[in-house]
């Protein structure tokens, strides 16, 4: 029996908090490919789980080995986007914000049809292979573009294998620094290295003793981590606010605009333990009644990203 009573003494009204925001899209990725099977239609999107539902999609036989590179380094889905031509993307991935934050464009395309790719609103990461390096060097300078030098013979397998290798950490952001590649990619001398970490062009290095190992990894010149913290943090903050006021409902008070900057700074503090970021703030003012927030963050390049130069003197 309901305690009437209590209710019609005390009526209380319940205020559920808005529940976080998901962030899981931002390890979710998508595979430009060409619709060269009947069964794959151009600007449709498709989930596949295992490797055999990608075999049965009849995709050509490159497209097909650079997935299966996905699959074997941890992911367990992938988003397949057949298109006739990169000039439609725009439209293709409209409406699609909240299910893949990374594309990466399958040896299906030349390096003609990457130029002329239509990314639209799309601002995540897009990664393209090549063979030629003056067009990668192009590519690489473009935010959030990762640029990978390949073979004609590798295509795109060690691309697809480093993206699958970060997106599969479900813990944490890993830049997979040196961690073993699939495959060579006919950069075994110094000077090469040297030329592709300055254009930054991602690149695997092949060594007698150690094999196989991803030498750069990054997007528009930075640490390939740098845009996914940002944007996972960015929807941590957002979260947290929409938690924090729908829970709240505060009044428009200097009180209110430093606990809800205290909500904020927790979250920072978050990925400064982690070792996300360097160091951030942020501050939240009243202007003409509206909360408004301000602030800044750092996020350091990894140092295994980089090199370490040294200089040995010998002494008398």
């Amino acid at each position: 029996m309901a305690n009437i009573l209590l209710d019609y003494m005390f009526p209380i009204e319940s205020i559920e908090p808005t529940p976080e925001a998901s962030t899981a899209f931002l390890k979710q990725v998508c595979v430009l490919v060409d619709p060269v099977s009947v069964t794959a239609i151009s600007g449709t999107l498709y989930t596949k789980t295992s490797q055999a539902a990608v075999v049965s999609m009849g995709l050509s036989a490159g497209a097909t080995a650079e997935i299966a590179e996905l699959f074997s380094a941890g992911l367990s889905k992938v988003f397949i986007l057949p298109l006739s031509a990169l000039t439609g993307l725009d439209e293709a991935v409209e409406g699609h914000e909240a299910d893949f934050y990374t594309i990466l464009v399958s040896s299906d395309f030349s390096d003609s049809d990457v130029t002329g790719m239509t990314p639209g609103t799309f601002v995540g990461v897009i990664g393209a292979s090549s063979t030629d390096d003056s067009f990668l060097a192009t590519q690489a300078a473009i935010a959030n573009r990762s640029a990978w030098h390949t073979t004609s013979s590798n295509k795109a397998k060690n691309m697809f294998y480093a993206f699958g290798k970060m997106l599969s950490n479900a813990l944490a952001w890993r830049n997979q620094q040196y961690i073993t590649m699939p495959v060579a990619d006919d950069v075994a001398t110094l000077g090469d290295a040297d030329t592709y970490f300055d254009d930054k062009i991602n690149f695997v290095i092949s060594d007698d003793e150690y094999g196989n190992r991803l030498g750069l990894f990054v997007a528009g010149g930075k640490a390939i981590v740098s845009p996914y913290i940002k944007r996972n943090l960015q929807i941590d903050m957002q979260s947290s606010a929409l938690a924090y006021i729908s829970g709240n409902q505060p009044a428009y008070t200097k009180t209110q605009a430093a606990l809800l900057e205290d909500e904020l700074q927790k979250v920072i503090q978050e990925y400064i333990d982690d070792k996300s970021i360097d160091d951030g703030e942020v501050e939240v003012t009243i202007v003409e009644d509206n909360f408004v927030a301000n602030g800044a963050i750092n996020i350091a390049e990894p140092g295994a990203l980089w090199r370490i130069q040294a200089e040995m003197r010998a002494t008398l």
